[in-house]
């Protein structure tokens, strides 16, 4: 008996040994210093999910420029990565601020028949609008992942949430998941020693970043200021996808197809077409191609200049490229560029015009009206397009962008919509202003 009870203790004793040993192990396990890691982490969301939120809304405030379009008596404009304001035009006296097609991260548009196309993220979409009051996205006409976009467009929010912290990490970004649509701040504890792994707030970088063939057979289609990147070509709609012209075949029934992509060989900005030629602005300079066949474009020409954002117009026998300066457009030099493109195998700049920070333009005979940012709406005489001359400048708050139907012209600027009498050119009246925020 007394043996049995000595194994009993030998066993208990070791039993709690063990468990001493396992509860001091538990304590120990991790004795690092943790500290707190800010965690910018995106937020996913899929096309569909998107689509759900496309909706008519009732007028929105309209504080930041983007790009026009005019279709029949409406003016387009959107907001850049929320939606398309619509403005009923019939009356150019008093035109009316009507709704607000809510189309999360769009930032150009165009209409071909009463069908508005527009990207969304990096998705192609398109509305019905024969009842321009209604609206109608035709979700099975959705093209997914075409457009490169920007994911980190609202990561600012998220930086300032976690200024407060010392360490801050980027969780990647993962495609399969959906669109980046936002980030979040999600705090995680983690090991001081390895704070060497982490991105300090001040030293993050942020990428930037977005039938017959030789005749047009719709029947209507918008017209676009000079800063669009989606322009309708034969049975064709050209979009820009940064280093890329994307070709969409659109069928009877309006349906966008893939077609063809095509490298531009530099970061595209904007299209414009004369007649068979297409031109192409980019960050580096001016590029021209035919278009004559326009399920096939031919490359003719280009010209270079130093990095910048430029707009192009032409007309026959001359090309007008604005290069701005600022944020993300590379330099600070702005000013106004002629280029002869009579033989477009020898592309040649003719003559250049300082400008303040010039957006927008357009051409009407031997006048160029030039959206030259907070300066104004400047005009200038190109009768001879060796030696431009500004002739006047109304003195706008902001000039963003143009289009001209003569002998009347809108204006978009930060905020408000202008229009304009052009019957006297060169000189200018402003015969309406439309202010679209509250």
């Amino acid at each position: 008996m007394k043996r049995f009870d000595f194994l009993m203790i030998r066993v208990l004793g070791f039993c709690l040994l063990l468990a001493s040993c396992s509860l001091f192990k538990d304590e120990i396990i991790d004795d690092r210093e943790m500290v707190e890691v800010a965690y910018f982490v995106p937020q996913y969301e899929t096309t569909a999910q998107l689509a759900a939120k496309v909706i008519v809304e009732s007028p929105k405030d309209y504080a930041e420029a983007g790009k026009i379009v005019t279709y029949q008596n409406y003016i387009f404009i959107n907001k850049p990565n929320e939606g398309v304001h619509v403005v009923d035009n019939s009356n150019p006296a008093a035109p009316v601020n009507l709704h607000f097609i809510n189309i999360p991260g769009s930032l150009d548009l165009t209409i071909i028949d009463d069908h508005l196309y527009s990207d969304m993220f990096s998705a192609l979409v398109v509305f019905d609008i024969s009842d321009v009051t209604q609206p109608d996205l035709i979700e099975d006409f959705t093209v997914e992942e075409v457009f490169y976009y920007n994911p980190y467009r609202t990561l600012d929010t998220a930086i300032r949430l976690g200024e407060s912290f010392a360490y801050t990490q980027y969780e990647s970004i993962d495609d399969s998941r959906g669109i980046v649509t936002g980030w979040e701040v999600v705090i995680r504890q983690e090991p001081l020693e390895e704070q060497i792994s982490y991105l300090r707030l001040e030293d993050a970088t942020i990428a930037e970043t977005a039938s017959s063939d030789q005749a047009n057979e719709f029947n209507e289609v918008s017209t676009a200021g000079s800063m669009t990147r989606f322009l309708p070509i034969g049975r064709y709609l050209y979009t820009i996808n940064f280093n890329e012209l994307v070709l969409f075949s659109i069928g009877d029934n309006y349906q966008p197809t893939r077609f063809a992509r095509l490298d531009t060989g530099t970061q595209a900005e904007t299209l414009f077409q004369l007649n068979d030629l297409l031109f192409v602005g980019s960050t580096t300079g001016m590029l021209m191609y035919d278009v004559t066949s326009p399920s096939n474009p031919n490359y003719l020409n280009s010209i270079e200049h130093f990095r910048s954002c430029d707009p192009v117009v032409a007309d026959e026998n001359y090309a007008y490229v604005t290069l701005r300066g600022g944020t993300n457009c590379f330099t600070e030099t702005n000013e106004l560029q002629i280029i002869d493109i009579r033989t477009p195998e020898e592309l040649s700049v003719v003559a250049r015009q300082v400008m303040f920070n010039p957006h927008g333009l357009a051409i009407h005979e031997d006048y160029l009206l030039v959206c030259d940012g907070t300066a104004g709406l400047k005009v200038v005489d190109v009768t001879n397009r060796n030696e431009p001359e500004i002739l006047s400048t109304d003195n706008i708050p902001f000039a963003y962008d143009i289009i001209v139907d003569f002998p009347s012209a809108i204006v978009v600027g930060e905020g408000v919509l202008y229009q304009y009498d052009l019957s006297n050119l060169p000189e200018i009246v402003k015969t309406n202003e439309l202010v679209l925020t509250n």
